[in-house]
């Protein structure tokens, strides 16, 4: 007889003293609840003491009990979850499958079938969520995954973007979901690397046809700088902490309407923004633009470093052939120019090729007026964006180029 302050792991699978509790899946292009990830709890029947994840898959000594203990929450899983499926059958349920357990009699999903079976369940309406950094082989995992599909479940892969991931599995095996760590999304509106990672992630998840999925999102700016981001699928505390099944069926969409009239009054402000930007920038072009066209080509580089002395914001203007070659000096903004990086920062020479650059091969299409992206100016080592126009209407017109910081009215 056990104690009854300490359950052993056996009498829990035994007596399946297990709750699940669901944590939303939220979709803001659709602004409501997709679905739930399935969390396990342990329950001790004798304290009624609730037992976490963590601590109750470490009861687990041996594959087999943990075999057993994965199956036993995954079946509690699924009978919660069919009377909400019976009256939702869009909604989809996330399950955690442990990759520890993953071997030749465990790669069929043959039991998760009959489980779904059993309770009514669409096999298309279960995500099989498996955590990458913990997946065996490349082969058991492979075979797992074209198992999953042979019956029908979607697949995800959790924990992308931690220190241990190994990217290539992405591709490998393009899953249905990808669900971005939370140590990338936390404070992402502040940290520059979390941002960038996430963005080469969001990149990634698209080529392989992969849906992403930000996790771990507990503040408005962390939801408002994924959705610019272009993520739709969210998950974590600001949307919804873990709830039992009777809390399911009540409104959670007050953060969802929150941040979407949020990101949409941000987003017209930043349109705004980036409109007056844009008109600024055209105007100082085409100012100077309408000196050199004055001068008629004699003196160009005085002319530019004489517009630059009056126009501190800008970075360097030079001017190309209608070859795409360097024909005047990179008159930099010497205020502009970094001490430390001129080494591996210098302007373009005369005679520098640009031909394979978006700013002349935009003007070369036929387009009267291009500005980029903001980008590093390999001449000042600034953040910039280039603003380019033709000087004049032939075929063989120059090509100006101005390099404006983008710090201009800021």
């Amino acid at each position: 007889m056990y104690s009854k302050s300490k359950i052993s792991i056996h009498e829990i699978i035994e007596r399946e003293c297990l709750a699940t509790m669901f944590q939303p899946l939220i979709s803001m292009n659709r602004k409501s609840v997709i679905g739930y990830e399935a969390l396990s709890r342990g329950i001790n029947p004798y304290t009624e003491e609730v037992i976490s994840p963590l601590d109750l898959f470490a009861m687990c000594k041996d594959v087999k009990t943990l075999t057993k203990l994965d199956r036993a929450c995954r079946r509690k899983a699924f009978k919660t979850f069919a009377p909400i499926f019976h009256k939702d059958r869009s909604l989809i349920l996330s399950v955690n499958v442990d990759a520890a357990v993953l071997g030749e009699n465990t790669l069929s999903l043959g039991t998760t079938k009959k489980m779904i079976s059993e309770f009514g369940i669409a096999a298309n309406n279960i995500v099989i969520e498996i955590i990458e950094s913990k997946a065996g082989t490349e082969d058991v995992l492979s075979r797992f995954v074209k198992n999953c599909r042979k019956q029908g479940f979607l697949i995800a892969l959790d924990d992308i973007g931690t220190g241990h991931s190994n990217l290539d599995r992405i591709p490998a095996l393009k899953p249905d979901i990808i669900k971005i760590d939370r140590s990338l999304i936390t404070d992402i509106d502040t940290k520059f690397h979390n941002y960038e990672v996430t963005r080469s992630l969001i990149n990634l998840a698209e080529r392989t046809g992969s849906l992403p999925l930000a996790e771990g999102i507990e503040t408005t700016q962390e939801a408002l700088t994924l959705m610019r981001l272009g993520i739709d699928v969210f998950q974590g505390y600001y949307f919804g902490k873990p709830m039992n099944a009777d809390n399911v069926e009540k409104d959670h969409t007050a953060p969802i309407k929150s941040v979407a009239a949020r990101f949409k009054t941000h987003m017209m402000e930043k349109l705004a923004l980036k409109k007056a930007r844009d008109k600024n920038y055209k105007r100082v072009a085409k100012q100077l633009k309408s000196l050199l066209l004055e001068s008629k080509n004699t003196n160009l580089d005085s002319i530019l470093s004489s517009f630059i002395d009056e126009n501190s914001h800008i970075e360097c203007a030079y001017i190309l052939n209608a070859r795409g070659k360097q024909v005047s000096q990179t008159i930099c903004n010497p205020f502009r120019l970094k001490e430390n990086r001129r080494l591996i920062y210098q302007p373009a020479p005369v005679g520098a090729d640009h031909s394979l650059k978006e700013y002349y091969l935009n003007i070369r299409s036929g387009k009267a007026w291009h500005t980029t992206c903001p980008y590093i100016s390999l001449a000042s080592g600034n953040t910039c964006i280039t603003v380019s126009t033709k000087l004049g209407c032939g075929e063989d017109s120059k090509v100006l180029c101005i390099d404006i910081s983008t710090n201009i009215n800021e």
